[in-house]
């Protein structure tokens, strides 16, 4: 092995690379909008109906998991859930969005009796990655900030 070979790998290794801290900090340049996670449970085959509403609405993803309630009878009936078979409709979106995902939630249970549920939504308090942050909030262009810093 030659001397600039054994350079090139210690240098690897010891990772001498330079950072470029023009571009190290995305948020300070970017605009970036916090995420949320909605949490909607209402009885099965209740779920289609949110998950067309919020990609109509432009969320970045919303997906149904089933679920089995194995809650007590009381409470099954405190919620106004009757059966035990659920869908779980998972979506993630903007804060902009987080009145009109409000309201869609609310309109369909002020729908009927067969169409209750329970719903909550979380902040997602971090992201690791850019591409990760890009993908869930449906990033398309990355904004400059107005200030330019």
């Amino acid at each position: 092995m030659t001397e600039k070979e054994k350079k090139v790998i210690r240098k690897i290794f010891k990772k001498e690379r330079k950072v470029d801290n023009n571009t190290s900090n995305y948020t300070s340049k970017y605009e970036v909008e916090k995420l949320f996670v909605s949490f909607v449970i209402v009885t099965r085959y209740q779920g289609s109906y949110f998950v067309d509403k919020f990609i109509d609405l432009g969320v970045s993803s919303s997906f149904i998991v089933f679920g089995k309630g194995t809650a007590p009878s009381e409470m099954i009936y405190a919620l106004g859930l009757p059966e035990s078979k659920k869908d779980v409709v998972i979506t993630i979106f903007k804060e902009s969005m987080k009145d009109k995902i409000n309201e869609i939630i609310e309109e369909r249970f002020d729908f009927s009796a067969s169409a209750k549920g329970v719903s909550f939504i979380i902040p997602l308090d971090s992201v690791m990655g850019l591409l990760s942050y890009r993908f869930m909030s449906d990033t398309k262009i990355n904004r400059r900030k107005e200030n330019g810093k």
